[in-house]
């Protein structure tokens, strides 16, 4: 079985490796060092946005129908893998997960005036799932829709917003239904929440990985009832397709796979306290070959499951596998990769002697909230089991 690109999407990837070095300017990684920054949301990342959008790259994937360049998801699959690779912090689930969802389920008012928006690199949108006392269990969340008019009128408040602080729209679940007569997972629905909205409001959380996600508030916010995205009370559809492609996108590991290559070269280059060099000792040829291994597994999981996409065959357990799996994936390849570097691997970004800018420390302290982005691990599991496996869906 042949895994590998074909020739012409590896000429596509080099192409778009070779374009983004031209993007990451020395002033847009100045800017991202800055606090707070690695999400990004700065002028010269806005100006990065726009000039992919530009020249076509970030809807290289897309339908032509919905204004992309038509390639398809494994073209797309490259450009993400590519992008995080280069060290721009993309938001991805706007073009990845919401984008699509757009495309599929929103009116084609919402259609029209958002898909070009988003392939133009002008938009982002945060997702708002996730409230305070439901943590990530979608079923049981409160924050309420109702119906006045041709509008709806909504109150609750989310949390772990990531990217509100810098986005256009919330894609926000609600619960419009009367949950006396639904069933928990019924009666649930999505809209498209302007942050510019009266009502709206946000408080930062800042996090162990030098990031910002949010609380967010809706205070009578008034929505168009155009901005629903789907069915009124059938939004768990709309989630779930979501989810699925979100989970794919979290656990791409175009960054880990540039830390492993940096890692390398500095064992390449680097004599522990005997003389030898660090690429000729058996500890670190173990750990280098385990960081491959499972960086390797990873990829190909993540190009089938991008096949999968391009096929309409996108598994519920298979993308939950791959949620667990990266995750854990990940924890242990960066744990192993400042193994190799040493004590100097932990210094912080900015601190003198500093291995790799700091950005293996950094990320490492970022990989937690992967265990609960795109829904908890364990939630994961559950679904594996249902759907993988066969087994009786578990009671919460």
């Amino acid at each position: 079985m042949d895994v590998d690109f074909s020739p012409e999407q590896r000429a596509l990837r080099d192409e778009f490796r070779a374009y983004m070095r031209g993007i990451m300017t020395p002033d847009l990684r100045e800017e991202l060092a800055q606090p707070l920054a690695t999400e990004g949301g700065g002028p010269l990342w806005r100006q990065a946005m726009r000039q992919m959008g530009s020249d076509g790259w970030i809807g290289l994937g897309w339908p032509r129908e919905w204004g992309g360049r038509g390639y398809g998801p494994i073209e797309q699959y490259i450009f993400i893998e590519e992008v995080t690779r280069a060290g721009l912090p993309f938001p991805y689930l706007t073009t990845e997960s919401i984008g699509p969802a757009i495309a599929e389920f929103a009116s084609p008012a919402i259609r029209d005036a958002l898909l070009p928006k988003i392939l133009a690199g002008e938009l982002v949108v945060a997702i708002g799932y996730s409230e305070p006392h439901a943590g990530t269990d979608m079923a049981a969340l409160r924050t309420r829709a109702e119906r006045d008019g041709d509008h709806y009128v909504i109150n609750g408040q989310k949390v772990y917003t990531s990217l509100a602080h810098i986005a256009d729209y919330v894609f926000l679940a609600v619960r419009t239904g009367d949950p006396e007569t639904l069933p928990r997972h019924k009666g649930l629905s999505i809209l498209l929440v302007p942050t510019s909205a009266e009502g709206f409001s946000f408080t930062p959380i800042y996090t162990v990985g030098d990031g910002e996600t949010n609380a967010t508030y809706y205070d009578n916010v008034r929505v168009p009832v155009e901005n629903l995205i789907g069915e009124e009370n059938r939004g768990w559809q709309v989630v779930t397709g979501q989810l699925n492609r979100e989970r794919l996108t979290l656990m791409n590991p175009g960054t880990a796979n540039l830390l492993y290559q940096q890692t390398v070269e500095h064992a390449r280059n680097t004599r522990d306290g005997s003389g030898a060099l660090l690429i000729e000792t058996p500890r670190v040829q173990r750990l280098l070959a385990s960081v491959y291994s499972q960086l390797r597994v990873l990829q190909l999981a993540c190009r089938k499951q991008a096949w999968a996409i391009a096929q309409g065959t996108l598994d519920v357990a298979d993308a939950s596998a791959i949620k667990v799996y990266g995750y854990e994936a990940f924890l242990d390849c960066y744990r192993q990769m400042l193994e190799v570097l040493g004590p100097d691997g932990v210094l912080k970004r900015g601190s003198p002697g500093a291995l790799l800018q700091g950005q293996l420390e950094l990320i490492y302290r970022s990989v937690p909230v992967y265990g609960f982005a795109g829904g908890t691990n364990e939630i994961q599991r559950d679904l594996i089991a249902q759907f993988g496996l066969g087994l009786p869906r578990a009671k919460r």
